[in-house]
C-alpha cells in the first residue's frame, strides 16, 4: 500500500531515518543504464528490503525545468505498483502545495490514498487565517491580530518591492520558491536565467525582507512567512494555493 502524507513547510526534507526520494530516483535511473532494465524493476531493486518504507524529499523530483512532470509521476506510480505487488507499506511525504498542483495538472490524487496529520492541518488552517487577515488588512485596513503581527513588517517590506512593475524577476523568484522545495542558486539560475551577479542582487533585495532566507546553502521561504509568499502569489499571479489545497485538509 502506498500512503501519501501531505505536509506543510519544509521540515520533512530534513528528517532522519527516511529514504531520500531524489537519491532513490537517481539510483534507479543509474540501474536502468547499468543493468538495461526498466525503471519499475530498477526502482524496486533500489528500495530498502523492508516491509515498511518511509520516503521524504519527493518534492525535489518536481523540477519542471529538468524533465517536466516525468520523474515525479514515474516515481509515484512506480512506488504504487511495487507496494501492491510486493505487499509493502510505503509512506511518502509531499508538500501539500506541490501535491495540489500535480493533482490539478495530472489528476494524480485519484490514484493515491492521502492523509494529513493534525499538526500539518492546524498549520495549514493557521496560514489560511493569516492570509485572510492580510487580505482584510490590505483591502479594508483591518488591524492584524496579535499572534500574526509578526507578519506585518516583512509583508510591508515585500509589498513595497512587488508593487513596482519593474520587479517581475523578484515576483518570479518568490513564486518559484513557494512552489518548489529549497533550491541552490545554480538551480534558480537554470529556471530564471540571467547572470550570477543579477541573481545576487535579486536575492539581496528579497533577503532584506526576511521572507526569503538562505539556510545550509539553499534559498527558501522562511517557514513562518509562507503565508506572505502565498498571498502575493495569489494577488500578483492569480494562483490560489490555499484554495487548490483545501480539499485535502
Amino acid at each position: 500500500m502506498l500512503r501519501v502524507e501531505l505536509v506543510t513547510g519544509f521540515d520533512h526534507l530534513y528528517e532522519s531515518g527516511a529514504v531520500d526520494a531524489r537519491k532513490l530516483h537517481d539510483l534507479a535511473v543509474k540501474l536502468t543504464e547499468q543493468k538495461e532494465i526498466g525503471y519499475l524493476d530498477a526502482l524496486a531493486s533500489a528500495l530498502p528490503a523492508s516491509k515498511h518504507v518511509c520516503i521524504s524529499s519527493v518534492d525535489s523530483l518536481f523540477k519542471r525545468y529538468e524533465a517536466g512532470f516525468g520523474p515525479i509521476k514515474d516515481f509515484l506510480l512506480g512506488l504504487k505498483l511495487i507496494s501492491n505487488q510486493n505487499d509493502v507499506v510505503i509512506k511518502i511525504r509531499v508538500n501539500i502545495f506541490v501535491f495540489a498542483f500535480l493533482a490539478h495538472a495530472k489528476n494524480l490524487d485519484l490514484m493515491f490514498h492521502t492523509e494529513i496529520a493534525a499538526m500539518h492541518k492546524s498549520r495549514f488552517l493557521s496560514w489560511q487565517n493569516a492570509i485572510h487577515n492580510l487580505v482584510l488588512f490590505e483591502s479594508k485596513g483591518r488591524i492584524i491580530t496579535c499572534e500574526q503581527k509578526v507578519l506585518v513588517k516583512p509583508y510591508l517590506k515585500l509589498r513595497k518591492i512587488l508593487e513596482r512593475d519593474s520587479t517581475r524577476n523578484e515576483l518570479a523568484l518568490l513564486a518559484l520558491l513557494t512552489f518548489s522545495c529549497p533550491m541552490h542558486e545554480k538551480e534558480i539560475l537554470k529556471v530564471l536565467g540571467g547572470s550570477d551577479s543579477a541573481l545576487k542582487a535579486l536575492l539581496f533585495t528579497l533577503l532584506d525582507t526576511g521572507v526569503v532566507t538562505i539556510s545550509c546553502g539553499l534559498v527558501t521561504i522562511e517557514q513562518m512567512y509562507i503565508p506572505i509568499a502565498v498571498f502575493f502569489v495569489r494577488a500578483k499571479l492569480g494562483v490560489d494555493l490555499i484554495q487548490l489545497s483545501q480539499r485535502w485538509v
